[in-house]
């Protein structure tokens, strides 16, 4: 009898530790999903789509749906599926995080892995080469934080700076911080800063913030120099707004697939019990398209296979073609 009992005791020890011991009750659960109510309210950016999500998820509260989850991490679990089949919104969902202690260690070791990882990768520069005929080759597998990036940036545009065209490879990239992608587009346009987006958020205590371009370029501007963005279905975030947004002003062909279409900023916000909140918080709308990629992703002007969008790229120019989506 004590042998048959050994299995369910660790069972039991292990969901005790993953879950820190929490039990949640009926009331716990109320007061979670009253804060998600809330929540949503003051800070989904879509007011059209924010009265419709709260009431959908509010019916699932009022069927007592949630009632009887005793465990966090299952209840993060349903709750996500619920929200996200609601909204049809990828950074809408919730998240466990054992305890507080965890949560600091946890982001200790992530700020010191992001640091090696962007070490490592060459701050996202893969690849920098002159290619055949004059093209030049830039490969960005991620945007990493400018403070650290910059100078690898620098030295990638000024070795291609006096190539004939250039590919800028996104195939992959999920995006990251703003600045090198900013830096990097800064070399399309002259004269006055150039309205690029604005940036709406739900909360609605905070004004539209409008993204221009900036004078910010340590080396020669790129200006009528043929530009074609390779991207994928895995091309998201920053690297979508680069190619939409240099597709959208006529400074840029694009090749491959259709991107990932994740246009909206998200937020994490604290609820009861270790448990947290992914809002999406932000939305940029595009100057010239009066919209953006959400959900419906960069389209290609070239489509083709990721993996034969560099070749394509390249016979394009070859070709003396260097034809703009209109």
């Amino acid at each position: 009898m004590i042998i048959k009992l050994i299995a369910p005791l660790i069972i039991l020890i292990l969901w005790f530790q993953n879950t820190n011991g929490q039990i949640l009750t009926k009331n716990d659960i109320k007061l979670i999903t009253d804060q998600i109510e809330q929540l949503i309210n003051e800070n989904y950016v879509f007011q059209e789509n924010k009265i419709r999500i709260v009431l959908e998820f509010q019916q699932k509260v009022k069927s007592g749906k949630y009632d009887a989850i005793t465990n966090p991490d299952s209840l993060a679990g349903i709750l996500s599926h619920d929200l996200r089949s609601i909204s049809n919104d990828g950074h809408l969902y919730v998240r466990y995080l054992s305890n507080s202690d965890t949560v600091k260690k946890d982001i200790k070791d992530w700020e010191k892995q992001e640091l090696e990882q962007e070490i490592r990768s060459n701050y996202g520069f893969r690849e920098v080469q002159i290619l055949e005929n004059n093209i030049g080759y830039i490969k960005i597998t991620d945007f990493m934080h400018p403070q650290r990036a910059m100078q690898t940036a620098v030295a990638a545009m000024k070795l291609v700076e006096n190539t004939d065209a250039l590919i800028i490879d996104l195939r992959g990239n999920g995006g990251g911080y703003p600045g090198i992608m900013e830096y990097i587009l800064n070399h399309y346009f002259d004269g006055p800063p150039t309205l690029l987006s604005t940036t709406y958020f739900g909360d609605s205590t905070l004004h539209p913030a409008p993204n221009y371009t900036s004078d910010l370029v340590y080396g020669k501007l790129r200006l009528g120099t043929p530009l074609y963005i390779l991207i994928d279905k895995k091309t998201a975030s920053a690297a979508e707004y680069f190619a939409y947004t240099l597709q959208a002003h006529k400074k840029a062909v694009v090749v491959g697939e259709t991107s990932a279409g994740a246009a909206n900023m998200n937020s994490f916000f604290t609820l009861p019990h270790n448990l947290r909140i992914s809002i999406s918080t932000a939305s940029p709308v595009n100057e010239i398209t009066k919209t953006n990629w959400e959900q419906r992703g960069v389209q290609p002007d070239y489509p083709v296979n990721a993996e034969d969008a560099k070749d394509k790229s390249m016979e394009i120019i070859v070709s003396g073609v260097f034809c703009l989506s209109q």
